[in-house]
Parts: structure tokens; C-alpha cells; sequence
């Protein structure tokens, strides 16, 4: 056996709350929804820390997009154009698709800049899904020192993530460009290019989604990465409403931005504060209720309900009647000589010491240990004299042969011990 080691108080202040047998599974969230607003309001400077450190390795990705800005602006000052590249007054005749065509054009060059550029995020990112999983563990965290464990552990999965996600984008920005030149110029059939841009919308959201699936797994289970896209399509399509619904929920900040006016600068600072970190946490926790309802009971080892305290209500229910077998099991067997009184967190509950404590905050977990085991002595005086407590028949005679035999055997050895002394 390993014991554990004792953590200083300057440890547990930087590190958060460590799970441990005084630690009460009844003082966490009950549901999913609950604990995200728990780690929301209660580790709200942790998120901020770790969005200041994606927005790190998300700058060249950021750095593209301005630079794309940049290259359309440029040539809309030196185009024939009316101010304002794409917009103002219709252009004449002979420059119909022309804004279109240096759109493509732009698009082709700087968007092959999307792998290097996406392949540093995913460094961040993979250092970020870590530290979202183990919030939503309810774990004990260091940011900055739990960022780069993250890393060290996932940044070759998330890599190859990174470059299938960028060859997708690159493929579906093109595409988009090329359908509005030929909306523009008008040839050919037009419905069909619009049937194809919408779909190519579709397509990259869809698979957006699956790209986030696939970062939340990657940090939960150990696949290949044929396996983690397989499951993560699986997941996108079979939680397609729900998939829709947290994506929008996570880029709120972003939504807020995007309507401008009066809003642009609140969600400005919001994405700058939190933007990043509160889509990894949103998706992390909404897929640890997926894998909580349909993956951990089919994987060797996994647990269920990490970060949430998950309620028996249901006396008829499975995890009840397997529960009551084991104590039935426990009863029964010849080992237990004393009552067993059944584990319930609601009734008694070891009192938590806050990150900064004082004697008061130390004599009331004394107490509560003191109640605990108070109330375990007086359920084995009351439930000692219990029919299923007391030996059967066949223990009572197992007992009497292994009393009489060692008696024959003390005996021998007494006969023996006087043969010696002659």
C-alpha cells in the first residue's frame, strides 16, 4: 500500500481541492447543467487564465484572417471598384464577378496558410481540452502546469486533427468563393450552385462539430484516429438537435459580437476573457453527459458521473438492486462478525475545510468525523443481535471441528515438549 502524501497549504490553494475520504460526493452538482454554472462562477479566473494561453497559439490563425482582410481591402483600392470593397453602388456590366474573382483568388493563397497556422492552435487547444476535462472532473488543477501536461500527452492526436480540419476548411472556403463567382457572373445553372454553397455550409458546420467531438475524446479515452472520427460522426448524427444547440451556447460571445452596435464591445471583452475556454468547457461537459449515458458502461475501467453526485431515487432501479445484492453478499459471508451499516451520503457528511482555514474550520471537521463514527457504533449495537448476523448451524459446527483440532494440536505439542525435556 502507498500512502498518500500530505499537500502543504500553499499547494492546495494553487492546485484546488483534492479528492480524498473525508471528501462528500453529496456536496457536488447533481446534473451537468448545475456543475457547468458551478465551475463558471466558481473557477471564473481558472477559465480566464487558460483562455489568455489559447489566444496565444490562436494568434497566427487570427493572423490569417486579418491578412485576408488586409489582401481584400488592398485590391479594393486599386480595382475599379465603387468604396467600399463589395459593397456601395452595383458595378457596370463589365465588372460583373470581377470582386468575386479576386475574392477566389485571395482565398486560394492565404487559406493554404491554414495548416501551419491551424496545427499551432491545436497545440494550445490540446493543452486546454485537458484542463476543461479535468474541471468538469471536478479535479484539482494547476493551470499553467496541467496546460502543457496536455499537451505533452495529446498534442500528436490533435495535430492530425488539425490538418484534417484544415484541408476540410480550405476545401469549403474555395468551393464557397467559386460558387459566388458563378452566382455572380451568372452562368450556367444557377440553382445549382446555390443548392451546392448551402450544402457546403452544412458540410463544414457538420464536420466543425465533428472536429470538436473528436478534441473531447481524444482527452478522455485512448483511440486511433480512424476510430475517433468514426465515433464522433456517430455522435454528431445521432445528437444532431442537441450538437446544434451546445455549439450555439458556446459561441455566444461571438453571436453578441456579430450583432454589432452597442454589443460589439461587451462581447469583445468577453471573448477576450473567456471566449475560447467556454466553448471547451461547454462541449467538454456536454459530451461527458454523452459518454455518461452510452460509452463508460462499455469501457473496461471507465467511470460514471465524474464531477457530479448522481442520485438513487428509483427504488426499483438497477444500481439499487445491484448495491442491496453486494450488502446481501457481505451479510452473508462468514467473515463479517459485525452489522455494516449502508453508505448514504445524505444523512451524515464530512465537513470540507475551505482553502484557507482556521482551528474553528478544523474542529468542525473533527466533529463531523466524530459523528460519523458515533453513529456507525451505535448501527452495529442495535443491529448486532440481527438473524443474519448471528452464525448458521454449519459455522457453528465449522468452528467447533477447528476448536477441537486445535486443541489436539496444542496438546501434541505439549506431549512433545516433554519427550524433549527427557
Amino acid at each position: 500500500m502507498v500512502q498518500k502524501k500530505k499537500r502543504g497549504l500553499v499547494e492546495k490553494i494553487f492546485m484546488g481541492a483534492e479528492k480524498s475520504e473525508g471528501y462528500a460526493r453529496a456536496s457536488l452538482p447533481t446534473s451537468r447543467w448545475s456543475l457547468f454554472w458551478d465551475i463558471l462562477k466558481g473557477r471564473f479566473w481558472k477559465l480566464v487564465i487558460l483562455n489568455l494561453l489559447l489566444l496565444v497559439f490562436l494568434v497566427p490563425t487570427l493572423g490569417v484572417f486579418v491578412f485576408r482582410a488586409g489582401m481584400l481591402s488592398g485590391f479594393g483600392a486599386m480595382y475599379p471598384f465603387m468604396q467600399g470593397f463589395g459593397t456601395g453602388y452595383g458595378a457596370v456590366s463589365s465588372l460583373v464577378g470581377l470582386a468575386e474573382e479576386v475574392s477566389l483568388s485571395v482565398d486560394l493563397v492565404v487559406y493554404a496558410l491554414t495548416p501551419i497556422a491551424f496545427i499551432i492552435a491545436s497545440i494550445g487547444i490540446a493543452g486546454g481540452a485537458y484542463i476543461a476535462r479535468n474541471l468538469v472532473w471536478t479535479e484539482g488543477i494547476f493551470v499553467t502546469n496541467d496546460f502543457w501536461r496536455g499537451i505533452k500527452q495529446n498534442v500528436k492526436q490533435f495535430i492530425a486533427i488539425a490538418i484534417v480540419y484544415s484541408i476540410v476548411f480550405y476545401f469549403c472556403s474555395v468551393s464557397i468563393s467559386l460558387c459566388d463567382k458563378y452566382l455572380a457572373v451568372g452562368s450556367g445553372a444557377t440553382w445549382l450552385f446555390m443548392v451546392s454553397k448551402i450544402a457546403l455550409y452544412v458540410f463544414f458546420v457538420f464536420y466543425t462539430i465533428v472536429t470538436l467531438h473528436m478534441i473531447t475524446m481524444s482527452v478522455t479515452y485512448e483511440l486511433k484516429f480512424i476510430k475517433l472520427l468514426k465515433n464522433a460522426c456517430l455522435f454528431t448524427l445521432a445528437f444532431l438537435p442537441h450538437n446544434v444547440f451546445f455549439l450555439v451556447l458556446a459561441v455566444i460571445p461571438f453571436i453578441v459580437y456579430a450583432l454589432g452596435g452597442i454589443l460589439q464591445p461587451i462581447g469583445l471583452i468577453v471573448i477576450i476573457l473567456i471566449g475560447a475556454s467556454l466553448i471547451l468547457l461547454v462541449w467538454t461537459n456536454f459530451s461527458q453527459w454523452i459518454y455518461d449515458k452510452h460509452v463508460n458502461d462499455h469501457v473496461k475501467g471507465a467511470k460514471k458521473y465524474r464531477g457530479i453526485y448522481q442520485k438513487v431515487e428509483n427504488t426499483n432501479s438497477q444500481a439499487l438492486k445491484q448495491y442491496k445484492q453486494q450488502v446481501d453478499i457481505a451479510q452473508r459471508s462468514s467473515l463479517n462478525e459485525k452489522p455494516i451499516k449502508p453508505i448514504t451520503d445524505e444523512e451524515l457528511q464530512i465537513a470540507e475545510l475551505p482553502a484557507s482555514f482556521n482551528r474553528k474550520d478544523l474542529l468542525k471537521l473533527q466533529e463531523s468525523k466524530e459523528a460519523i463514527y458515533e453513529d456507525h457504533r451505535k448501527y452495529v449495537e442495535e443491529h448486532k443481535n440481527d438473524e443474519q448476523y448471528q452464525p448458521t448451524e454449519a459455522e457453528i459446527a465449522e468452528q467447533k471441528k477447528l476448536d477441537e483440532r486445535n486443541k489436539r494440536i496444542e496438546k501434541a505439542k505439549k506431549a512433545l515438549a516433554k519427550r524433549n525435556k527427557r
